[in-house]
């Protein structure tokens, strides 16, 4: 949507000086993945969600943000650890019927063409995927800090 020349986009709601420490709180709840791994890092934003979520509109919108975008970073991450799973399982499959028919170059050929996938794809994306999240929450604590909502990128609208 273009804006008529001249006239200036509409101003960034801001958060009231009383609800940005909850707000801070809720997107630093998924730093509970830390203590409990694999779903800390929802647990932490649905907890924080559920316990602000009636004080204000701005709360529960934030709120919905951090879990949302938290649900989303678990859905990827998982969807990729299944596609890499079938990939690297298919490549040693195929290195052990290989070797099975005779043939123990193409067994050793799969397997290192397996483990040559594994550090040129799935260690860069996986520090990919552990990175991402943390510096996106710290530019949601810093954006909230000053007072402006925070939307998340690549963020699934699970929760309305």
């Amino acid at each position: 949507m273009r804006l008529p020349q001249g006239s200036r986009p509409p101003p960034v709601p801001l958060i009231p000086e009383a609800e940005r420490t909850p707000a801070l709180l809720i997107h630093l709840s998924p730093l509970l993945g830390f203590i409990l791994p694999v779903l800390g890092n929802v647990l932490g934003p649905l907890a924080a969600w559920l316990a602000y979520r009636d004080r204000s509109r701005v709360l529960d919108d934030q709120g919905k943000e951090a879990l949302n975008f938290q649900l989303s970073v678990w859905l990827y991450s998982f969807v990729f650890g299944l596609l890499f799973f079938a990939l690297f399982s298919l490549g040693l499959i195929g290195g052990a019927f290989g070797a099975a028919a005779g043939s123990p170059d193409l067994g050793a050929f799969a397997l290192f063409g397996s483990l040559a996938a594994f550090f040129a794809f799935f260690v860069p994306l996986t520090l990919v995927l552990w990175a991402f999240p943390l510096v996106v929450m710290l530019l949601a604590v810093i954006r909230v800090n000053q007072g402006r909502a925070y939307r998340y990128p690549l963020s699934i609208r699970w929760v309305r």
